[in-house]
């Protein structure tokens, strides 16, 4: 596939994950805070869509396309992908939800790739972020279970966009509807993992560093470009783009998360974005574990959250009642 091609899958890519607010941590919050799955639904939809292009184009096209490979379960998959959801709940963004912020303006978002080349730098020397038995899909090849999975991704991205379709929640006017968006995610997403696998903006980082075994990050910086592209149009086109000013807080807390979040997309397969738009496609068990967990540690990260706020606002209370009473 041309380099432009594959520029053009990024760009489209980013201008969905700005349109559809995909998020690991907006996802968490959602299904906390407002008892409703309809992101992560959507999530489902793009991982089934992914599937639908990336299985055929790995049968279809010999020698330009591959699946993603396969990882068991393991203890030190499970302990990455606790450390990145406890990164991305400090950086209030998963890797998607970074890219669909800093095409708003969100300002502090450049830092993080400092952070996450600190974390794949102490993963690498440290040895932790060894590269794990890799499987081949069951789904490279043509064959029964592989005609099998096309129905059930089908079947499963029918169900998801028709229960994502529902409730009638208003638009933002220049947003495109959540299943569109989810579509498209998924569409360009599995494409360009199955054509240009180190093509994201945490592989540039991580291939770049010195213990880094290719340099070779040409399209990959080409590709990373195109994607912030792509998320800033969107925000352009829904009249989102706001600059914000970096504080200092703002950050220590995305340099620290960033650390957190290098640590655990070091061992686990590709970070939330490859999790979703590769492994979980490719029937990886281990992926789909690391996912589940992964999301479940930033439901609970917010849930301590929310009650250490609340605590702490009670306590706060007495002082306040009293200064009312002088």
């Amino acid at each position: 596939m041309t380099t432009l091609i594959v520029c053009m899958l990024a760009f489209w890519m980013g201008y969905s994950v700005n349109q559809g607010g995909t998020c690991a941590v907006a996802t968490a919050y959602e299904i906390l805070h407002h008892r409703r799955p309809r992101l992560f639904i959507g999530l489902l939809a793009a991982s089934a869509t992914a599937g639908l292009f990336a299985v055929p184009l790995a049968w279809f096209a010999t020698g330009s396309a591959m699946l993603a490979g396969t990882v068991d379960v393991s203890g030190p998959l499970l302990v990455g992908a606790v450390v990145f959801g406890i990164g991305a709940t400090i950086n209030d963004a998963c890797l998607l939800g970074s890219l669909g912020r800093l095409g708003e303006g969100e300002l502090r978002l450049v830092v993080l790739p400092a952070g996450l080349a600190a974390g794949f730098f102490v993963a690498d020397s440290s040895g932790i972020g060894g590269t794990p038995q890799i499987n081949e899909s069951i789904l490279s090849a043509p064959s029964t279970a592989g005609y099998v999975a096309l129905a059930a991704f089908a079947a499963i991205l029918v169900s998801a966009l028709a229960l994502v379709s529902r409730g009638g929640l208003v638009r933002q006017p220049g947003r495109w509807p959540l299943g569109v968006s989810m579509w498209v995610l998924g569409a360009t997403g599995g494409t360009l993992y199955a054509t240009a696998p180190s093509w994201t903006y945490a592989d540039l980082v991580h291939r770049s560093l010195p213990l880094a075994m290719s340099l070779n990050n040409d399209v990959a910086a080409l590709t990373v470009t195109a994607t912030i592209a792509g998320a800033v149009a969107a925000a352009h086109h829904r009249r989102r783009w706001r600059p914000r000013r970096m504080a200092p807080s703002d950050v220590a807390k995305t340099l620290s998360g960033g650390f957190l979040m290098g640590l655990g997309a070091a061992v686990i397969p590709g970070g939330n974005d490859g999790l979703i738009l590769a492994a979980l496609p490719a029937l990886s068990i281990g992926g789909a574990v690391a996912y589940v967990l992964m999301l479940a540690t930033i439901m609970s990260a917010l849930a301590v959250t929310r009650v250490w706020r609340g605590r702490l606002k009670h306590a706060d209370q007495p002082d306040v009642d009293e200064a009312k009473m002088g």
